[in-house]
């Protein structure tokens, strides 16, 4: 596929995103301040948890690979 094939689908995902995206942002803007921070730290909780999952994840593999961390044996 060429650019004018790439540049034609970035094309049509930005005419079904544009909508969701102009209701996610006007829905964010209805918010109160108080609504706006419990999501902001909701978001920071979730991604402390998930980068806490990941690093037990790649542990786990490090420690069933043969040699360790770096693949040496």
């Amino acid at each position: 596929m060429g650019p004018a094939a790439n540049a034609r689908r970035a094309a049509r995902m930005a005419k079904m995103i544009y909508p969701l995206a102009l209701a996610a942002y006007r829905r964010w803007d209805r918010l109160s301040p108080q609504e706006k921070e419990r999501y902001r730290q909701q978001a920071r909780q979730y991604a402390h948890q998930s980068a806490h999952y990941a690093r037990l994840a790649a542990s786990e593999l490090a420690k069933r690979a043969p040699g360790g961390r770096d693949g040496r044996r």
